[in-house]
């Protein structure tokens, strides 16, 4: 099934679900996107339609299995059927949640989304990968479920604090690296409605080429495996840990050429400051190392699949064994901890 991705004006949200062939809506809604719009959008009571109403606790802490199960419970109490439709209105973190909890309540019910970060109108809503956090990782728990819809609404940025504006760029400077077209649209400062259709665009068709992520849906994971450690590591939000997972690659299996691409796409998507987390700190091996040993794109117990660019719009798998790994971070130890941009 392919997702359909559609523009929409805030206004038409209502009218979108309302038009869902279901009697019955199950909501999972941001608490803090609910306490900006719920004037506006008159989720509660919409014609026709039982609606089951959840409010989400916002960012990652929603992902775990205490909220999805008590959010699973709630749902079977109210009474629902193989019928029903989800709707996820928040950004990466509620998406992955509520898309989880769409592909196995019921054994599986359709499910959409109004993302409502920059990061998840680019990434996180697209592709079908739902999940919630492990106390061993990210997203350890979870399926592949296509949602039904995508149905984008800009607006919600005009309310973004400034940290998850930042986070979503992060992930636009990783789609810069995959698509010369989307880097030629942010180094030529193109409108941010244009970049994210195109970084969305892009995904659903690699998503179409690859859904199960066994081929070229991988380079999607560009900087995400030693960002995820970054995330945890140091409590960043997603998209500066991604950032930060790129830079640490490029340094470390990558060229010059590479470092100076990621200055100057930071530059042109006014990402501030130029420190990573662990500048003038002892630099975090061993962590890192144990998180890089259960992440998901491990291929076997001792080696793990990364991102490598070979240049814009080439980037390729490769295959490093976690000895080869934690010997290049050993000898560029003292370096890292002085890198910066």
């Amino acid at each position: 099934m392919k997702t359909k991705i559609e523009n929409i004006e805030l206004e038409s949200i209502v009218d979108v679900i309302n038009n869902l062939d279901t009697d019955t809506v199950l909501l999972v809604v941001d608490h803090v996107v609910w306490s900006h719009y719920s004037k506006e959008l008159i989720l509660e009571k919409i014609e026709n339609k039982k609606v089951i109403f959840w409010k989400a606790p916002d960012g990652e802490k929603v992902k775990n299995i205490t909220d999805f199960q008590n959010a699973v419970e709630f749902f079977l109490e109210k009474g629902i059927h193989r019928n029903a439709h989800l709707v996820a209105i928040g950004g990466g973190a509620v998406s992955d949640f509520a898309g989880f909890i769409a592909a196995t309540i019921l054994r599986g019910i359709s499910w959409s989304i109004v993302p409502t970060t920059l990061l998840s109108m680019v990434d996180a809503s697209i592709g079908g990968k739902v999940a919630i956090n492990s106390k061993s990782g990210k997203n350890l728990i979870g399926a592949y479920h296509m949602p039904t819809n995508v149905w984008i609404c800009s607006k919600f940025i005009d309310t973004l604090p400034e940290t998850e504006k930042n986070s979503g760029m992060g992930e636009v400077l990783k789609y810069c690296f995959l698509d010369y077209s989307i880097y030629d649209l942010v180094i030529k400062k193109a409108p941010i409605e244009q970049i994210i259709d195109a970084c969305a665009q892009f995904k659903q068709k690699l998503t179409d080429e690859d859904f199960k992520e066994t081929g070229i849906r991988r380079i999607l994971n560009l900087g995400h495996s030693f960002g995820h450690a970054l995330e945890f590591i140091y409590n960043l939000p997603h998209g500066e840990a991604v950032m930060w997972g790129m830079a640490l690659v490029f340094k470390v299996f990558g060229t010059e050429k590479n470092i100076n691409d990621i200055i100057a796409l930071k530059n042109a998507l006014n990402i501030p400051g130029k420190n990573p987390p662990w500048f003038n700190k002892e630099f975090p091996i061993d962590k890192i190392m144990t998180y890089l040993s259960k992440d998901k794109k491990i291929s076997a117990l001792s080696s793990i699949d990364l991102v490598l660019v070979q240049d814009i719009g080439n980037a390729q798998v490769e295959r490093k064994t976690f000895e080869e790994i934690q010997a290049v971070l050993e000898t560029n130890k003292d370096e890292l901890k002085k890198f910066t941009f």
